[in-house]
């Protein structure tokens, strides 16, 4: 087939990420990416995305666009809404709202809601295009976990090329607050990562299931005054407890509520990846990294592809 070139966008609250790609006989090639700030920072955000991509339009001339995120969100440049779960890509790509501006067509994801585990209501938008873009390349209809590391951390079940569910555990907002306005702060350097105070932080949580978050958090500034941690290991033993229940309560509550197939599935890249996993080995659960590189845009092209809009 001809060669089509398209962009697709990462576009959430702190940060924007653009992609100018190229689809042909050779497979899916993103040939430049720009970033720039989220859409907290972006009063105008049609006005700031076609300044990151004016370039690529004087070169190459009007092309498709999809973006996902919160630039489609009700505080974003058009609001998309929600499709609910269980939901798959087609029927993401079903829900697109489109909208021609300066002659491009662009075209915005829904985001996904559902009635968690615990039947609570919860939203997702924009990581789940890296959960389908890694679904696509899935040749398996079994049953796992997924967990996406960040500062909302996304716990998914996925089956077959379907998201059945999800929740959100605020764990890396959660550590912000509490190192930087709570009690647990006062006192903690958090310029360095201690790997041994981290091990110790997910390892009290590990020894005992009986021990809830909210009593193993004060044992952060317990052994901070007695001297059993430093200044800078404090806020790695924080973080080692907040991680270690996280993934110790997200898995016993998914595997409470029916068979799961492992391994568990962590999808994301640098530091946070690296703790989940290392939290997953000490708590003795078989896990499997999954780079996230890439995998939004493979979601968001197949998306496009159902759309064969012209440009």
């Amino acid at each position: 087939m001809a060669s089509e070139m398209f962009i697709t966008g990462e576009w959430g609250s702190v940060a924007m990420k653009l992609d100018l790609c190229v689809s042909n006989d050779l497979g899916l090639r993103i040939l430049e990416s720009t970033t720039g700030p989220g859409i907290l920072s972006c009063p105008d955000p049609e006005a700031a995305f076609f300044n990151a991509i004016q370039g690529w339009l004087d070169r190459h001339g009007a092309m498709p666009v999809i973006l996902a995120g919160m630039i489609g969100s009700n505080i974003g440049w058009r609001d998309s809404g929600y499709v609910s779960c269980p939901a798959d890509a087609a029927t993401v790509a079903d829900a697109l709202t489109t909208i021609t501006s300066r002659g491009i067509n662009i075209h915005f994801s829904p985001g996904l809601e559902c009635q968690n585990i615990f039947g609570l209501p919860d939203v997702i938008r924009g990581e789940e295009m890296q959960v389908f873009g890694w679904l696509a390349n899935q040749a398996t209809d079994s049953r796992r976990i997924v967990c996406l590391p960040g500062r909302h951390t996304k716990w998914l079940v996925a089956e077959g090329q379907t998201i059945v569910s999800f929740f959100t555990a605020m764990t890396g907002e959660l550590e912000d607050l509490l190192l930087t306005h709570g009690l647990l702060g006062k006192g903690v350097d958090r310029s360095a990562i201690s790997h041994q105070a981290f091990v110790a932080g997910v390892g009290l949580i590990a020894k005992d299931p009986t021990l809830s978050l909210g009593h193993a958090l004060f044992s952060t500034r317990g052994r901070l005054v007695l001297g059993e941690h430093s200044a800078t290991e404090a806020a790695s033993f924080l973080r080692g407890v907040l991680i270690g229940a996280d993934v110790r309560d997200s898995v016993h509550a998914h595997r409470e509520r029916g068979p799961i197939t492992d391994p568990l599935a962590v999808l994301g890249h640098g530091t946070n990846a690296e703790l989940y996993l290392g939290a997953c080995d000490l708590l003795g659960l078989h896990s499997e990294f999954i780079d996230t590189t890439g995998l939004a845009v493979d979601g968001l092209a197949s998306l496009l592809s159902t759309v064969r809009s012209p440009a």
